[in-house]
């Protein structure tokens, strides 16, 4: 009688310990899927950030293009333009490859 007893007490809790493994597993998996949400959660909102950064720098440039000033500095500045009585200087840096200084 006490041999059947400790037997089944003894299946009892291997089935405990598999039960509990078992549980222990599922958990973990979650807190991992959990975990990995978080991240990307993380990272899109620090990249709403850097998009709301984009866009009120994008604002602040597509006001500046209503102002005719600024888009004649961009036009010398960028593409080398000058004004209809202006004579364009071009400055020429001497060819270092042939030894010229």
């Amino acid at each position: 009688m006490r041999r059947r007893k400790n037997r089944s007490s003894k299946d009892f809790n291997i089935v405990l310990w598999i039960f509990v493994l078992i549980c222990l597993f599922i958990i973990g998996r979650q807190e991992y899927s959990i975990y990995k949400i978080r991240q990307e959660e993380i990272a899109t909102q620090k990249r709403i950030e850097e998009l709301k950064k984009n866009k009120e720098a994008l604002e602040k440039e597509r006001k500046l293009l209503d102002d005719p000033k600024y888009i004649e500095k961009l036009a010398r500045d960028d593409y080398n333009m000058v004004g209809k009585d202006e004579v364009p200087l071009f400055i020429v840096e001497p060819d270092k490859e042939n030894g010229n200084k």
